[in-house]
Parts: C-alpha cells; sequence; structure tokens
C-alpha cells in the first residue's frame, strides 16, 4: 500500500518522538496531537519516517478526526524501555485507487461489519437476528458484538444460549436499577419491563493502521409498555487496530448519560455491566462436569479462586473445532473504581466487569458514566505475558513529544 503513495511532501520539519519511558514497548497503537496548522482534509494520507535507523520503512499513520487533529500508527518495531525513536512526519497525496483500506467498516440495514483485509474481525448488530425468533420475544436485544472472531476465524462468542437467553455475546447491560422509583433490569430480560437497543449509527472510518464506528444506543424503562421511557442514551467508540495477524485487538470506550433529568440508581450487586459470553460449545449443562472454558486473570486467578477479585485483564479460553482459542478482556485503569471486580460465573462461559459488588452508585444528569475496554482475541492458550504487555501499554501508554525543527 505504501508502495502506491506519491507526491510526497514534506510536513513542515515536524518531527514526533516515542519515548519508551520504564517499559519494554512492542506492537502497541500510538497516539499523537498535530499542531493546528496541520488540519487537513481527508485528501491526504500520512507517513511516519523512523529517524534511528538509516533506511527505515515508512510507516502508515492515519488521522483520527475530532476537535483535535490526531495521528494513530501501530509501533512498527520493538523499542526498549529508557529508549526513544524520533519520527519526521510526511504528508502524501492518497493514490486514485485507493479504496480497499488493510482496516475496513462496512454498514448494511443489519449490521456493521469490521476487518483487516479478507479477515473478518467483527459484527455490531443494529437489528435483532434470526437466533431472536427461535426465542421468547422478550429476550429480543440489538445493540451488541457478535461474533467477535480470533484471526483463524473461530467465534469466542455466544448469543441467545440455551441456559440464558438473555446473555448476547459482547454487550452490556445493568441488573439491579431503579428509575423514578420503579425497579428495572436491564440484564435480565425475562421480566419484559427494560431493554438495551441500537438507536443509530454516528460515523464509520476505515484507513490502513484502524478501522472504526460509533454507535448509539438506548436504554429504556417497559414498565409502560405503551409508552417506552427512555433511561440513558449511550455512545459505542469501537476501534480495530491492524496487528499483523498474531491476534486482533480492539478498543470500545462506552459513555452513558442520562436520557431525561432523572437518574438512574444502580444498586449494590454481585453481577452486571461490562460483559462477554463464549459459545455454546464452552458450556457444559452438567453442572458436576469440569467446564469446558477456562478464566485466567492477571493475578493468576482461575474460575475457582477469581470470582470478584479485581484485576487488570481476565482471558476466558477453551477448545473450537479442535483448537483452542480464546478472548482477553483489558480494564481501562481510568475506569470507575478501578480495579474494577470482576463476576467470574462457577460453570458457564462468561464474565462481566462490575464496579458495584461492594457498593452501588448512580449515573445522574451530572455524572455520566463512561468506562474504556481492550479486548485482545486469539487462537491457542492465552499468554500471561502478551497480555500483561498490551495491558500495560494500554494503562501506561509512550510518551509522545511533537516538536518541529529546522532541516
Amino acid at each position: 500500500m505504501i508502495a502506491g503513495l506519491i507526491a510526497t511532501v514534506q510536513a513542515e520539519d515536524l518531527f514526533i518522538t516515542v519515548q519508551a519511558g520504564p517499559h519494554d514497548r512492542e506492537g502497541t497503537p500510538l497516539v499523537a496531537e498535530l499542531p493546528m496548522e496541520l488540519q487537513r482534509d481527508d485528501a491526504k494520507g500520512i507517513l511516519l519516517i523512523p529517524q534511528d535507523q538509516q533506511g527505515a520503512t515508512a510507516v502508515a499513520g492515519q488521522i483520527l478526526p475530532g476537535e483535535r487533529t490526531r495521528v494513530v500508527w501501530m509501533l512498527e518495531r520493538p523499542l526498549a524501555s529508557g529508549e526513544s525513536r524520533p519520527y519526521r512526519v510526511d504528508l502524501v497525496d492518497k493514490p486514485a485507487d485507493q479504496e480497499k483500506n488493510d482496516m475496513h467498516v462496512e454498514e448494511t440495514a443489519e449490521s456493521i461489519s469490521l476487518g483487516s483485509g479478507d479477515r473478518p474481525i467483527l459484527r455490531y448488530l443494529k437489528k435483532p437476528t434470526a437466533d431472536a425468533a427461535r426465542n421468547e420475544p422478550v429476550y429480543t436485544r440489538s445493540g451488541y458484538i457478535h461474533p467477535l472472531l480470533t484471526p483463524s476465524g473461530r467465534s469466542v462468542t455466544g448469543d441467545y444460549p440455551e441456559d440464558h437467553p438473555h446473555q448476547h455475546a459482547l454487550f452490556g447491560a445493568w441488573t439491579k436499577t431503579t428509575f423514578e422509583g420503579r425497579e428495572i433490569n436491564f440484564w435480565d430480560q425475562k421480566s419484559g419491563k427494560a431493554r438495551v437497543a441500537h438507536a443509530s449509527t454516528s460515523k464509520i472510518l476505515s484507513g490502513p493502521v484502524f478501522g472504526q464506528f460509533v454507535v448509539k444506543l438506548v436504554h429504556e424503562d417497559l414498565s409502560d409498555p405503551d409508552s417506552p421511557k427512555p433511561v440513558l442514551d449511550e455512545t459505542w467508540v469501537v476501534r480495530a487496530y491492524r496487528t499483523g495477524g498474531n491476534y486482533h485487538l480492539i478498543d470500545i470506550k462506552s459513555s452513558q448519560r442520562c436520557a431525561t433529568e432523572s437518574p438512574l440508581n444502580i444498586q449494590q450487586y454481585h453481577y452486571g455491566g461490562m460483559a462477554i459470553r463464549g459459545p455454546s460449545n464452552w458450556f457444559d449443562a452438567d453442572k458436576k462436569a469440569v467446564p469446558p472454558a477456562g478464566f485466567l486473570t492477571s493475578e493468576g486467578l482461575t474460575r475457582l479462586d477469581g470470582n470478584h477479585s479485581r484485576p487488570h485483564w481476565v482471558a476466558m479460553h477453551g477448545a473450537l473445532d479442535g483448537q483452542t482459542a480464546g478472548v482477553a478482556m483489558l480494564s481501562h485503569p481510568g475506569n470507575f473504581r478501578a480495579p474494577q471486580w470482576v463476576r467470574l460465573h462457577p460453570t458457564k462461559p462468561y464474565f462481566v466487569f462490575t464496579p458495584m459488588v461492594e457498593e452501588g452508585f448512580s449515573i445522574t444528569p451530572a455524572a455520566p458514566y463512561v468506562s474504556q475496554y481492550r479486548y485482545v482475541v486469539f487462537d491457542g492458550e492465552p499468554d500471561p505475558k502478551l497480555l500483561q504487555r498490551i495491558w500495560t501499554a494500554y494503562a501506561t501508554p509512550p510518551e509522545i513529544l511533537v516538536e518541529k525543527k529546522k532541516s
């Protein structure tokens, strides 16, 4: 792709320096804010030329639009602790035939799909799937991710499981809550008094470094089925990075805000929040049998001793088509009450980061609830060293300096 870029124009002698700090760095996403004078349209691309190695290959960057113009790229070579790497920034003309991006997002009336090259990564469901019709209507849902796929194409998520049809792959829901004096449960759909659903798509973005989409969800009170009342407006920013194929790397940022002047009071409870449910063959209905899926936390705990611990990350893994695969969910240290408690189910293939295990809290018009998680989807057994390295980069990213230098 880079070979096809033409008409390189130096970006006013702009340099970006990445400082590793106290940690070794490898394969991590990097983000730098660009000066105001480099506000630009999408007619240009961006390259970063490493200055620490003569003849180093240019690294593709991608503009992240917003109030501040930022560039995103992947660290192309390991960077040892204490070391730094400068890059020269070049603006480039995109080739006329640049329509197929390395990271691509495609939207239909039913879903949004995100992939890397010819390899699918995930699908976000805007409308209920055919599986919804095979269950009681009360369990119908939209606004979640399924499937979530490993690089070999195996799905690590399950939807409408027979034992718990209210669990929907990669999803979020609160359990024991009160709204305007009424008790409502967004997690257990059986009561029919609450639901979470897709509302709209705000933006999709494809490119050489990441694919991203922004969607809005609505949490509704159905106590009066003839007059649903919005409780929370939620926004998901979902971004997947180009990683080279060893694993998939996805960030999800969720922002929940009150839809009215009324707060949502979330009571103390042992589960509820951002969750993930594994596939059906990771579950055995025989409670005396050894569960087919395993858990591993950042503290080395498992299903047997990790419930309601407060880890930085949790990996769930098991056999799929004769091969081991898994997914890890990394909780950002800036999350509410971090490190958050995690519910590890004793027999079922699901876990959920749950900030109200010991004490409830409220989402109010003045205090929205914002959370961030990074997902690593992989083939094979979970690699604790790899997951810890990815979490460290997520929690304490390298320091990045942007400066102009005379040539």
